[in-house]
């Protein structure tokens, strides 16, 4: 088995997870980690027992002991950082959302295209069982016809994202990008990007024909006055948009980083002809069969021994770049959800 030499840009939250499974994997191994902070990144190549650290992500795409790279940086960073990465000859995981716009992700796109390299981006909510069991229900035509799905992710207050974060090392660093609409963050592109996705996978990618959207920033987060009044909250903190398609679709989504709610939830409904679906969290599953017409029967079904079982992204993706095959998640997907993002943001008006 190859081994291939992998490197992580940007050491934040989600980085633990990419560092975690390139070490777990059987044929990864971690060449590199990089992030602006000195003391933090040789904190974290001691820690995960990478081979070198950088605090320039240039330099370790130069490296040529580093093969593949996650970028797991800020989400106005993911473009050009993955087309530096595809350009210097690297096969990039990029965390979502691909990029602010579509835009930039065709940009990312063409670039891996000219390289030969693999892109993958961390649509990870596909491939929990649940969500292949409801692919391969839609696939096998068991829904009937799919005519609208309702999903959402919302959170009470009190989860709004902190504006900052202590690290293992005890220092403290700024997030507060995630509630900033001129560093492209907001609830939008971090959670109703996992939920537009999923949809759009289980359903076949249809094409987006017209969407309409509202967005609010109400609350901000609930921290000390004296770090809080450091940061502005400028991001949208709750979506709700209802999406149409080419296949007669509809999507109605609701995602909130802190709202009025009790409890967080994260749900997908379908609404099929034969048979519709209610998803909850990672693997609460009821299916609703309305073959007949006219009554309803609730099913709980076994369904994790009927599909095939994944691992974190990486491993997906480090699977893909062995067997010189595409990734399951393609770049082209992707840009799709992309094109349904800028739509929204444009009808609600919010990030002008």
């Amino acid at each position: 088995m190859a081994t291939i030499k992998w490197g992580v840009i940007g050491l934040g939250l989600i980085a633990p997870s990419h560092l975690d499974c390139v070490n777990y994997c059987g044929n990864t191994e971690l060449a590199a980690v990089c992030d602006k902070d000195g003391e933090w990144v040789r904190f974290v190549k001691d820690k995960y027992g990478a081979k070198k650290c950088y605090t320039d992500y240039h330099d370790l795409l130069a490296d040529p002991d580093v093969d593949a790279v996650s970028v797991c940086l800020p989400n106005y960073l993911h473009a050009q950082v993955t087309i530096d990465a595809l350009n210097a000859g690297k096969h990039v995981l990029c965390e979502k959302p691909m990029a602010p716009t579509a835009a930039e992700g065709r940009r990312m796109k063409e670039a891996a295209d000219r390289s030969g390299k693999r892109l993958m981006i961390v649509q990870n909510q596909r491939f929990f069982p649940v969500s292949q069991y409801m692919k391969m229900l839609y696939d096998e035509g068991r829904f009937g016809e799919v005519y609208h799905i309702r999903t959402g992710w919302r959170r009470p207050l009190g989860m709004m994202p902190s504006p900052e974060d202590k690290r293992r090392n005890g220092a403290m660093v700024d997030r507060n990008w995630y509630n900033d609409k001129s560093l492209s963050g907001g609830v939008l592109r971090d959670l109703g990007v996992h939920m537009i996705d999923l949809a759009m996978y289980i359903t076949g990618f249809p094409n987006m024909t017209d969407a309409i959207a509202s967005a609010y920033r109400k609350f901000e987060p609930d921290v000390p006055d004296e770090i809080k009044s450091k940061y502005s909250y400028t991001s949208e903190d709750l979506v709700t948009a209802l999406i149409k398609f080419d296949n007669g679709m509809s999507l109605d989504l609701e995602v909130s980083f802190g709202s009025a709610v009790d409890e967080e939830a994260v749900f997908t409904n379908i609404y099929g002809t034969k048979m519709g679906a209610d998803r909850r969290g990672e693997d609460q599953l009821k299916l609703i069969d309305c073959s007949d017409g006219v009554s309803f029967k609730v099913i709980e079904p076994d369904y994790k021994s009927a599909v095939r079982k994944y691992g974190h992204c990486v491993q997906i993706f480090a699977d893909a770049i062995e067997k010189d095959e595409e990734p399951p998640v393609k770049p082209e997907e992707t840009i799709k959800v992309l094109e349904v993002l800028d739509k929204l943001y444009e009808t609600a008006g919010f990030n002008k």
